[in-house]
């Protein structure tokens, strides 16, 4: 069976994410290395689920797949938003203390837009 519709190179989002925060935490390093172990943890805790549902919702394609696709979506969805919360917990449960909060949700908020930039771009990559 032949696809005509080929999957969107999301796996360069991930990739993309991962470079942005490394220079992220490279940069701010010099002014202060709980800031930047914060900075990298956000990064993470957005990036590994979202990088998650990807591999799943993006596993199948075409029409005769619609099922397997949806499934897919489902299970990529309710992971990522467990990952998410387990990540989240275990960073405020085992290294709260050494944690600079508000570098972390910002990282963490700074990813999803680097991730809306990239996923638009990848839409478009023709």
């Amino acid at each position: 069976m032949r696809i005509t519709i080929e999957a969107p190179p999301v796996g360069r989002i991930a990739k993309t994410q991962m470079l942005i925060l490394f220079v992220f935490v490279v940069v701010v390093a010099p002014l202060s290395i709980k800031t930047s172990y914060s900075v990298l943890l956000g990064g993470i805790i957005q990036i590994v689920p979202q990088a998650y549902f990807s591999l799943l919702a993006f596993r199948y394609a075409g029409a005769r797949q619609v099922p397997k696709i949806l499934s897919a979506i489902q299970k990529g969805e309710a992971g990522k938003l467990l990952i998410t919360a387990l990540l989240f917990g275990l960073s405020f449960g085992f290294i709260g203390p050494l944690l600079d909060v508000p570098a972390l949700f910002f990282a963490y908020g700074a990813m999803i837009i680097v991730q809306w930039f990239c996923a638009a771009k990848a839409l478009n990559y023709k």
